[in-house]
């Protein structure tokens, strides 16, 4: 790795994001077929906003390195940015088989299926995100020094963060519930509720929680309704085991 490539990544990792960009621009003048250098100069151009150059940018860098999962990740962003949601899913797919454990690129994927229209392949991904946020590293086992990601909800603010993610999560929450799966449901209700929880509050979710645990299975008999977050945050012991510290 050579002095300009350090000091790029030094630059990513405070967040100088127009510095960044220059650096890795002088690397490719120079030598236009290092991968990496595309990768994180469409990385730096993501954060900066600019959608149309990063999406080049990280087309450029996975047709040199097809196993990048991180380029793959960002061109799913950048795609997502601009609507092009079914591009988008196809980057995020193959960034879920380079990494199948990332919740993350997972749950992305989930949020560009539906956004496609493609509601059950959207739910499959939706659950396979639920099942990994159960084992999500710790703080302690995150590198000190990893490069900022990038996603289409935190660049776009927080209102829409907040409301598209827990759109998500209660969507899928709703299909477990439908599905008959009551505690996967909960803890996807509860993902949404600490995102947005007027919006969760707001949805069908409780009505037909409620319907459904006060109707027994033969016809009448009358069942306690689990505990759900009544104004609060909720149980985070509900959406990963308390043995591992919640991830702030």
């Amino acid at each position: 790795m050579n002095q300009q490539f350090r000091l790029g990544v030094q630059h990513l990792q405070h967040q100088e994001y127009e510095r960044a960009a220059t650096a890795f621009g002088r690397i490719l003048q120079a030598d236009p077929s290092d991968a990496q250098a595309w990768s994180n100069f469409g990385l730096a151009l993501t954060h900066l906003g600019k959608a149309a150059e990063a999406e080049m940018a990280l087309s450029k860098a996975v047709s040199l390195a097809p196993k990048n999962g991180e380029a793959w990740f960002h061109l799913g962003v950048v795609r997502a940015l601009r609507d092009e949601w079914s591009d988008a899913a196809s980057a995020y797919r193959r960034a879920v088989a380079l990494e199948p454990t990332d919740m993350i690129a997972w749950h992305r994927l989930g949020v560009a299926l539906a956004e496609a229209g493609d509601e059950p392949s959207a739910s499959v991904a939706f659950e396979r995100a639920l099942v990994l946020s159960r084992d999500v590293p710790t703080a302690a086992a995150t590198p000190a020094k990893a490069l900022p990601r990038a996603d289409d909800h935190s660049l776009e603010g927080a209102e829409r963060e907040g409301s598209r993610e827990a759109k998500s999560w209660l969507d899928l929450a709703l299909s477990l519930l439908a599905l008959g799966d009551e505690d996967e449901a909960i803890a996807a209700y509860e993902r949404a509720f600490t995102l947005d929880p007027e919006r969760a509050a707001r949805s069908l979710f409780r009505p037909m929680l409620r319907l459904l645990t006060t109707v027994g299975e033969e016809g009448g008999a009358v069942q306690a309704e689990p505990t759900l977050p009544p104004g609060g945050p909720p149980r985070p012991e509900a959406v990963r085991p308390p043995r591992r510290p919640e991830v702030g």
